[in-house]
């Protein structure tokens, strides 16, 4: 008997262990967004950056600690956000070592065109799958992850 491909991969998946499993569907879904994202000239990550800053400016380091990134990798991200017009970044007064970092107009514009494109690339009852949404509220508080509780 054949099994259909979708069928095939369910099977084998069995064997995986939970981590194994939770790192393969947040790479997928991540992927997912990445792909459907790419329309606006953002990735995931991007759009995680500009959350972040949705209540308003902050240092790179405040913004990197918030959203539980490196900041060396977060100033990657900042740099294209900025070259797109979607952030600024300006000289903190207080500290001429810091950048404040702020959502521009645009910056906002996009976040919100953002929200709405991930949410459409993802099936769609994602949302009522609340033992899963506990889960891995209770997996990210076990490790005290910042910016994510």
């Amino acid at each position: 008997m054949n099994q259909r491909p979708e069928t095939q991969k369910s099977a084998d998946t069995r064997k995986w262990r939970t981590d194994q499993l939770l790192s393969m569907a947040a790479r997928v879904v991540e992927r997912r967004k990445d792909q459907a994202l790419a329309a606006l000239g953002l990735t995931h990550a991007a759009v995680i950056a500009l959350e972040g800053l949705a209540d308003g400016p902050m240092n790179q380091e405040q913004l990197a600690r918030r959203i539980g990134v490196q900041s060396q990798s977060l100033g990657k991200v900042l740099g294209r956000l900025e070259e797109s017009g979607l952030v600024t970044r300006t000289k903190d007064v207080n500290d001429r070592r810091q950048f404040v970092v702020s959502l521009t107009e645009s910056g906002t514009a996009a976040l919100a065109t953002a929200h709405e494109i991930e949410r459409d690339a993802l099936p769609e009852d994602l949302e009522g799958w609340t033992s899963l949404h506990h889960d891995l509220a209770r997996i990210l508080a076990a490790f005290q992850v910042p910016g994510r509780s």
